[in-house]
C-alpha cells in the first residue's frame, strides 16, 4: 500500500511530466502514424479537456451536446440518414 507521502510525491512527479505528455499526444495526433494511434491520442486529449463521453447520451439532456465527426483528408462530405 502506498502511503500519503508516497502518493503525493508520485502525483507531483506525474504533474511535472504532464506538459511532456501533452506534447507527446500532440505529436502523435499530428504525426504520420497509424489512424488508430492518432485517434487514440485525440481521444485522450478530448477526454482530459472535456471529460469522457457518456456511454448513453439518450438521457434527454442534450442542451450542451457536442458532436465530433472524424474524417480523413480527401473524404467527401457525408450524408446523414436521419
Amino acid at each position: 500500500m502506498i502511503g500519503k507521502t508516497s502518493h503525493r510525491a508520485l502525483r507531483e512527479a506525474a504533474q511535472k511530466l504532464a506538459p511532456l505528455a501533452l506534447e507527446t499526444l500532440r505529436d502523435l495526433m499530428q504525426g504520420s502514424g497509424s489512424d488508430a494511434s492518432r485517434l487514440a491520442a485525440a481521444r485522450e486529449v478530448l477526454d482530459r479537456a472535456h471529460g469522457k463521453a457518456r456511454a448513453n447520451a439518450s438521457d434527454g439532456q442534450d442542451d450542451d451536446e457536442m458532436v465530433i465527426e472524424i474524417r480523413r483528408f480527401g473524404d467527401g462530405p457525408t450524408t446523414s440518414a436521419a
